[in-house]
């Protein structure tokens, strides 16, 4: 099978360096930079590269867009003429609905299978991505209204052969809520617990628990950025849901309401503990 993984970032860098080392697989590459193609090929991630999409397109069996939300739209656009009927299209975009509902309507040839590996790193660049770790994490199967059941097949097949431990197919509504709520709050989170330090030489003072909830506010700015206003409704929902259970946790505080900060722990402990039970740890 002739894959072309567009955007040889991180997480592109990350699919080619874990396909390439599968017989099944030729994986080729395109980027804006001759510099992440020449490492690619240097290191054999990809078969063949280069700057214009146009050189490979038309010879693929599927196409992955590992570029951000509105580049990914663009993309279509602009190269809708060279797709054809035999090709599955897919991308691994953290926000699906904002640009899915957009590109439907361009009417492609080749079928849309929309995806999102729930794996990264606090990093940039194609460099890093060898330390990418798809083991152990979600996989995410995003079809549109009439993609087909083939296409599905294929896209999780890649999952599955890239090592990701959970395959889930959803439509992407439900993908942009929970993805709200389990990856956009999270980063949100940290990054306002970071921004809101006071102190002097809080890095001789932090421990395990400090360490593990920030660990996601070294933040790659353009892409997150992009991510939360293309996905706002369902963030900002969210955001305002764990505003009213801090205010709650402030409250009881402010009050000396031993019972009810007991109440808060014994709740959270017995949700969390039943996501491990589930299988559901990262």
């Amino acid at each position: 099978m002739k894959i072309l993984v567009v955007g040889l970032g991180l997480m592109g860098g990350a699919y080619c360096y874990n396909l390439s080392k599968l017989d099944k697989y030729e994986v080729y590459g395109v980027d804006v930079n001759y510099r992440a193609i020449d490492y690619a090929i240097e290191h054999k991630y990809i078969i063949d590269g280069d700057t214009s999409p146009e050189v490979f397109i038309p010879n693929m069996d599927v196409i992955i867009l590992a570029i951000y939300p509105q580049a990914i739209l663009h993309f279509l656009e602009n190269y809708r003429d060279l797709f054809n009927e035999g090709q599955i299209i897919t991308d691994i975009s953290g926000v699906k609905s904002s640009f899915l509902n957009k590109a439907k309507k361009l009417a492609l040839p080749a079928d849309y299978c929309s995806s999102h590996p729930m794996a990264g790193r606090e990093k940039v660049g194609i460099e890093y991505s060898e330390k990418v770790v798809f083991k152990e994490a979600n996989y995410l199967v995003v079809p549109l209204d009439d993609t087909k059941e083939e296409s599905i097949k294929v896209i999780s097949k890649i999952g599955i052969d890239l090592g990701f431990k959970n395959v889930t197919t959803m439509n992407m509504d439900s993908h942009d809520n929970m993805i709200a709520y389990t990856s956009q709050l999270a980063h949100a989170i940290a990054v306002a617990l970071v921004n809101s330090d006071t102190n002097e030489n809080t890095e001789k003072y932090i421990g395990d628990s400090y360490r593990d909830l920030t660990r996601i506010a070294m933040i790659n700015e353009n892409l997150w950025s992009e991510l939360f206003l293309e996905n706002k409704d369902f963030l900002i929902k969210h955001i305002e849901e764990f505003e009213n259970q801090l205010n709650l946790v402030k409250d009881a505080i402010s009050n000396n309401d031993k019972d009810s900060l007991k109440k808060y722990f014994i709740e959270s402990t017995r949700i969390r503990k039943g996501m491990e039970k589930d299988g559901t740890k990262n």
